[in-house]
């Protein structure tokens, strides 16, 4: 189901010292966004170059960060910005292809969220893979199934929607990855649709070793708001069979007691397992109000 005519769209691209990039992304896009009627929206997070002064010769609407605030603050200070229906966001590296744009409307309507989600041919840096790898299989788990793309930065979604989880969105590069799970844990219907990314033009600011261990906190943070049974129930369960181990151990080598260790990892786990329960209900509480909303 796409989009109606009167809906209206905006195009969001967050930017940052892409004065090398923009330029090219614009030239491609504006026409497709005037003939279409989209509204397109350029952040530029405190550059230090020529990215807003480009922004404004190709006709589209800039909003200027004072400093440099972060990939999230952007994608946030662009969806609060419009009163369009539907938001898409779009890097402003050269990555994405704009006619990819429509596919992603054909399926707004159905769905609260439709993503454009990398295929195997599409670049992928050398030295990220790995990191990559990483993180899918740790938000594969915490969402409890198989995420296509975790943290795309090409993805639609309608702004009423969006707007209900933005004070839970971080302001830099992990904004893409925590709306996905926020979005998965809240229930809302996802759609992904395969596209192909090129390389990127100029260098990125992305630095895995810091990014990396920054988006797995804010995605574990995020599943203890929305699910945190799945974060506390594992850990319950890891220190009880290391206290059985150790108690199974010592008895049959030394023909002895229970352990003090054993006895301390067997109330932790029973502390941690109560504590998940009273977090689950405070979850729960929480999730009914954000319904109601």
């Amino acid at each position: 189901m796409s989009v109606t005519e009167e809906e209206k769209i905006c195009i969001i691209l967050p930017a940052y010292n892409e004065a090398s990039s923009i330029g090219e992304v614009l030239t491609k896009l504006m026409p497709m966004a005037a003939e279409q009627g989209w509204e397109v929206t350029v952040v530029d997070d405190g550059s230090s170059d020529d990215t807003g002064k480009i922004t404004g010769e190709h006709g589209a609407k800039l909003i200027t960060h004072s400093h440099n605030r972060g990939y999230g603050a952007s994608l946030t200070t662009g969806a609060r910005a419009t009163d369009a229906n539907i938001v898409v966001f779009i890097d402003s590296d050269g990555q994405q292809d704009q006619n990819d744009i429509p596919r992603l409307l054909e399926h707004i309507g159905q769905y609260d969220m439709v993503v454009g989600a990398r295929t195997k041919d599409s670049y992928t840096d050398p030295y990220r893979r790995v990191g990559k790898k990483l993180l899918k299989w740790f938000a594969n788990y915490l969402a409890k199934e198989k995420i296509p793309d975790i943290n795309s930065g090409f993805r639609a979604f309608k702004r009423e929607v969006l707007l209900r989880y933005l004070h839970l969105m971080p302001q830099g590069f992990s904004f893409s990855t925590t709306s996905t799970l926020a979005m998965l844990k809240g229930g809302h219907q996802i759609k992904w649709i395969p596209i192909k990314t090129t390389k990127r033009i100029g260098t990125s600011t992305v630095k895995q070793l810091k990014h990396g261990p920054e988006t797995m906190m804010l995605m574990l943070r995020l599943t203890v708001l929305f699910d945190p049974l799945r974060v506390f129930l594992p850990v319950s369960g890891i220190l009880i069979f290391l206290a059985v181990l150790m108690t199974t151990l010592n008895f049959i080598l030394y023909r002895r007691a229970v352990p003090a260790s054993a006895i301390f990892l067997g109330i932790s786990a029973v502390i941690i397992f109560m504590l998940g329960l009273l977090t689950d209900q405070v979850s729960a509480i929480r999730r009914e109000q954000h319904k109601r909303l």
